[in-house]
Protein backbone atom coordinates (compact mmCIF):
# COMPACT_ATOMS: atom_id res chain seq x y z
CA UNK A 1 0.00 0.00 0.00
CA UNK A 2 1.11 3.68 -0.79
CA UNK A 3 0.54 6.10 1.48
CA UNK A 4 2.73 8.96 2.64
CA UNK A 5 3.76 9.85 6.15
CA UNK A 6 2.32 13.40 5.45
CA UNK A 7 -0.68 11.62 4.55
CA UNK A 8 -0.60 9.47 7.73
CA UNK A 9 -0.28 12.43 9.54
CA UNK A 10 -3.18 14.51 8.50
CA UNK A 11 -5.38 11.30 9.13
CA UNK A 12 -3.90 10.56 13.04
CA UNK A 13 -6.05 13.35 14.34
CA UNK A 14 -9.30 11.58 12.69
CA UNK A 15 -8.54 8.06 13.05
CA UNK A 16 -7.17 6.70 16.17
CA UNK A 17 -6.08 3.31 14.94
CA UNK A 18 -4.39 5.05 11.33
CA UNK A 19 -0.80 3.16 12.13
CA UNK A 20 -2.80 -0.12 12.27
CA UNK A 21 -4.61 -0.12 9.11
CA UNK A 22 -1.58 0.94 7.45
CA UNK A 23 0.49 -1.39 8.55
CA UNK A 24 -2.66 -4.02 7.61
CA UNK A 25 -1.79 -3.34 4.27
CA UNK A 26 -5.45 -3.06 3.10
CA UNK A 27 -5.88 -0.14 1.15
CA UNK A 28 -9.82 -0.83 1.32
CA UNK A 29 -9.71 -1.14 5.07
CA UNK A 30 -7.93 2.51 4.95
CA UNK A 31 -10.12 3.76 2.37
CA UNK A 32 -13.04 2.27 4.51
CA UNK A 33 -12.25 4.20 7.67
CA UNK A 34 -11.49 7.67 5.83
CA UNK A 35 -14.64 7.31 4.20
CA UNK A 36 -16.40 6.91 7.87
CA UNK A 37 -14.84 10.04 8.93
CA UNK A 38 -15.77 11.59 5.85
CA UNK A 39 -19.37 10.91 6.01
CA UNK A 40 -19.67 12.03 9.81
CA UNK A 41 -18.40 15.15 8.12
CA UNK A 42 -20.84 15.36 5.36
CA UNK A 43 -23.78 14.50 7.95
CA UNK A 44 -22.65 16.83 10.98
CA UNK A 45 -22.80 19.84 8.73
CA UNK A 46 -26.02 19.94 7.03
CA UNK A 47 -24.97 17.45 4.11
CA UNK A 48 -22.25 19.71 3.04
CA UNK A 49 -18.75 18.85 3.30
CA UNK A 50 -16.74 21.76 5.27
CA UNK A 51 -13.38 22.56 4.81
CA UNK A 52 -11.77 19.62 6.91
CA UNK A 53 -14.21 17.05 4.82
CA UNK A 54 -12.75 18.68 1.69
CA UNK A 55 -9.45 18.03 2.67
CA UNK A 56 -10.40 14.55 3.62
CA UNK A 57 -12.08 13.83 0.39
CA UNK A 58 -9.02 14.93 -1.22
CA UNK A 59 -6.76 12.74 0.70
CA UNK A 60 -8.88 9.79 0.17
CA UNK A 61 -8.62 10.33 -3.46
CA UNK A 62 -4.71 10.58 -3.76
CA UNK A 63 -4.60 7.71 -1.53
CA UNK A 64 -6.92 5.50 -3.66
CA UNK A 65 -4.93 6.53 -7.38
CA UNK A 66 -1.74 6.22 -5.68
CA UNK A 67 -2.61 2.43 -4.94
Amino acid sequence: MIVTAEQINELRSYINSIDELVDSDNVQVLLDAIDDVIVDNILANNDEPDEQGIRLQKIYDKIFNQN
